[in-house]
């Protein structure tokens, strides 16, 4: 997340472009598929060409692969431009990875996860960051069912404060950080009384397992939770003890808002941010289950061009019916190195594996547990820790593990369930909830 706030000058010039650009990007969210195509192919043309010219990894990159942004005309001529590691652009910062004329100074650096272990840092211009706040806009608005007037509070617990600027009675927001006590962050939410809530999965979980009446009675309009593997049986539930909708929404910070949940429920692609495609092992589009491979439109410091995200996810044409007519985001099932890897090579995708927890846990009765994790040990052991609830007892532990079992049988997993004070969080303030020790 971006760690220092806008001066004045930024803040007016990303006002000035967010209040200009909104009725553009409020049309554009209804437009057809195949207007939505050419926008997206001509952008990406756009921002390759500029990083063949102005970025020295991708000038290299692209001489050696005998390639010219310059002639694109159609995706097939996008799929010959060299797909982009991690590693490639990671490690070539910042002399490699960013534009030649690129000036930290008028940057907000972010940096990524680090789920491989490494984080990467990433600058944005700070006067070029309306589309970022138009896309939050739009995904926050559908997590709402639609509506999202700027009278309408929002609490976002998270691990650092927005970079923005207040204006009174325009969108007001509360930051509220991760590192609180989940009754400290319910007794703010009470205090605060927002309409809108942005959190992480795992601190809903935690924040409806202190209190499902007090958070009930919030009068919530609408939640959106990302960043972390929910699934949407979880989001169901979430929603039927709310009272209001609960969507998912999927970004990444190489490349912003990748695709949110429309009030239907559907994964829409956010194809006037970035265009998304699905690799399949051999490096080539494919319309089944794949890899993500990711375009991002803005970005002009540091470019992301066909950039391997790591995400699986497939891609569906079919309709919607909210009336959007882009691609939707189907399968999304989180990292390809997330899910646990069998004794006989065989691979547990991470959200089957969440939907596993899931149903043991809403077995055992919504007070049990406060907070899980799923972690595998070896190829044959994976533990099930658990933060007991006020109504635990040792027999509710041995029919999860049962349950566990049941659903994992032939896997040649042993399950253990283990009680544990807290489960820890990453350094960035998430919680990896299904977690793969072996390599």
């Amino acid at each position: 997340m971006p760690l220092r706030r806008f001066s004045a000058r930024e803040y007016l010039v990303d006002f000035i472009g967010t209040m200009a650009n909104w009725p553009i990007y409020a049309r554009r969210e209804w437009l057809s598929r195949e207007r939505l195509d050419a926008f997206a192919l001509d952008r990406t043309r756009s921002i390759a060409t500029f990083a063949a010219a102005r970025v020295p990894l991708y000038r290299d990159l692209y001489r050696d692969a005998g390639v010219d942004p310059r002639e694109i005309r159609s995706w097939a001529d996008v799929a010959r431009l060299p797909i982009v590691e991690k590693t490639l652009i990671r490690d070539g910062y910042p002399d490699r990875s960013l534009a030649d004329d690129a000036n930290l100074d008028r940057c907000l650096i972010s940096t990524s996860s680090g789920s491989t272990g490494r984080m990467m840092v990433i600058p944005h211009r700070a006067d070029r960051f309306w589309p970022y706040l138009l896309s939050s806009q739009r995904f926050l608005r559908w997590a709402a069912g639609g509506s999202y007037p700027p009278t309408w509070r929002q609490a976002y617990v998270y691990t650092s404060e927005y970079p923005l600027l207040r204006v009174p009675g325009f969108y007001p927001l509360r930051f509220i950080p991760t590192t609180s006590s989940p009754d400290a962050i319910l007794a703010e939410l009470e205090a605060f009384k927002p309409q809108i809530l942005s959190t992480y999965p795992s601190v809903l979980r935690d924040l409806v397992g202190v209190s499902a009446d007090r958070m009930r009675a919030l009068g919530l309009r609408g939640v959106s939770v990302g960043s972390e593997l929910s699934t949407q049986e979880e989001r169901d539930g979430w929603e039927a003890v709310l009272g209001s909708p609960v969507r998912d929404e999927y970004s990444t910070e190489e490349l912003g808002r990748i695709a949110s949940q429309c009030p239907e429920k559907r994964y829409h692609l956010h194809e006037d941010i970035v265009h998304t495609e699905i690799i399949g092992a051999d490096g080539q589009p494919t319309d089944g289950i794949g890899e993500v491979v990711g375009t991002e439109f803005h970005n002009r410091t540091m470019p992301f061009v066909r950039y391997r995200q790591g995400d699986l996810a497939r891609i569906s044409l079919d309709s919607c019916p909210c009336g959007r007519h882009g691609r939707l985001l189907v399968d999304l099932a989180g990292r390809a190195n997330d899910g646990f890897i069998l004794a006989d090579g065989r691979t547990l995708a991470p959200g089957f594996l969440l939907d596993v927890c899931y149903r043991a846990l809403i077995g055992a009765g919504d007070t049990v547990v406060s907070a899980y994790r799923f972690v595998q040990r070896s190829p044959t052991v994976a533990e099930f820790e658990i933060v007991p609830g006020r109504a635990y007892e040792p027999s509710l532990g041995d029919a999860m593990r049962a349950s566990l079992e049941r659903e994992l049988a032939g896997c040649g997993l042993t399950i253990r369930v283990v009680v544990v004070d807290e489960i820890e969080r990453k350094p960035g303030g998430k919680r990896a909830t299904v977690f793969r020790e072996t390599a």
